[in-house]
């Protein structure tokens, strides 16, 4: 599936697919990777101490090396 990056106003927007069944109003902190690719991560809930918070973002750094290796295979 490829999606196309479109302007809004100021803004550059990429469309989710229905069928990822993302609810809306769900909260993402965007980031770009050395190879100027999007990542979004979903932002915790409130039940979560910034600890845990921190702790998932640095595992998801940690490894996002390995989950690009693999998604290809």
């Amino acid at each position: 599936m490829t999606i196309k990056s479109r302007k809004v106003g100021n803004s550059i927007v990429l469309t989710v697919p229905d069928g990822f069944k993302l609810p809306v109003g769900i909260d993402f902190e965007p980031s770009i990777d050395d190879h100027g690719n999007l990542i979004y991560k979903r932002v915790a809930s409130e039940t979560l101490e910034p600890t845990d918070v921190e702790n998932i973002h640095e595992f998801m750094d940690r490894f996002q090396p390995l989950m690009e290796k693999l998604k290809d295979q």
